[in-house]
């Protein structure tokens, strides 16, 4: 069965759940979307060679920088490495707070599969390109603003129609699902967790990527002006707001809004027990 382990930024819910999955001989999968990303070690605070090897992890280390990775890139991940099968033999802990990959999971995300093949040789043409590729395949154009990630994304829909379905379904409990930690002083874990970052070698691992995707230049502490530290405490509170908006609306997910983590360990060891 899976049980979800969420919460917003710098709770330590990661830590937690490495524990909770040691007693219990459970393996963790990693619902973070920057965290699929190799070379961002100190960025997603991920966890230690020693503790991977501790435990059985899922969902790290999956994409190359360069590479724009969805949510449909996410699942067809889990379909690859079997998780929806092994939902149903074993026992697995999800643990991060990326919304949108914890909502296509519980509630069966429709979505139509990537064809690696097809994504590489799109990936190689620019913009101009693609809109001819369109107008050549008679393919309609998406009633949006253009972009090339949007016009990949679109003549993909058109070429695997057919091949659409819903996310196979996981073994979950029928209640609660599991809970999401709303640490109240999240906004000074979160500027300890800055400062040990840049003190930890931060600025040499993003110097050291190599022609980062859109998708990795969003992410927390890329792309930013000269006042590093402060830049990354703004964007990192704004991104744990809308983690607790997002969240609210997750009826599957027990809130807690504590500061101890006993009484997490406690509730989402209830959910286990269930």
């Amino acid at each position: 069965m899976i049980y979800f382990l969420t919460g917003i930024t710098a709770s330590g819910k990661s830590n937690l759940a490495h524990k909770i999955a040691i007693e219990r001989g459970m393996s963790i999968l990693s619902v973070d979307s920057m965290a699929v990303y190799k070379g961002l070690d100190i960025l997603t605070a991920k966890p230690s060679q020693i503790m991977q090897a501790q435990v059985k992890y899922y969902g790290i280390d999956i994409a190359d920088p360069d590479q724009n990775f969805s949510v449909v890139d996410y699942l067809n991940y889990l379909i690859e490495q079997n998780i929806p099968e092994k939902s149903f033999n074993e026992d697995i802990l999800a643990v991060g707070g990326s919304g949108l990959y914890v909502k296509a999971m519980i509630d069966r995300y429709e979505f139509k599969p990537t064809d690696p093949t097809i994504r590489a040789e799109l990936e190689q043409l620019n913009f101009d390109q693609l809109k001819l590729f369109h107008e050549f395949n008679e393919i309609p154009l998406p009633n949006v603003e253009l972009n090339k990630r949007r016009l990949i994304r679109n003549i993909e829909d058109f070429i695997l129609e057919e091949s659409k379905y819903v996310f196979p379904e996981l073994c979950i409990p029928d209640n609660y699902v599991g809970v999401f930690w709303n640490h109240p002083d999240y906004k000074i874990n979160i500027e300890k967790r800055t400062n040990y970052m840049i003190n930890n070698g931060l600025l040499d691992e993003v110097d050291n990527l190599q022609n980062p995707s859109k998708t990795v230049l969003q992410a927390i502490g890329l792309n930013l002006s000269d006042d590093y530290e402060e830049n990354i405490n703004i964007k990192t509170k704004r991104l744990a707001k809308k983690q607790i908006t997002w969240f609210k609306k997750e009826s599957k997910l027990k809130m807690l809004t504590t500061d101890n983590s006993e009484v997490v360990y406690e509730e989402i060891m209830k959910v286990i027990n269930e």
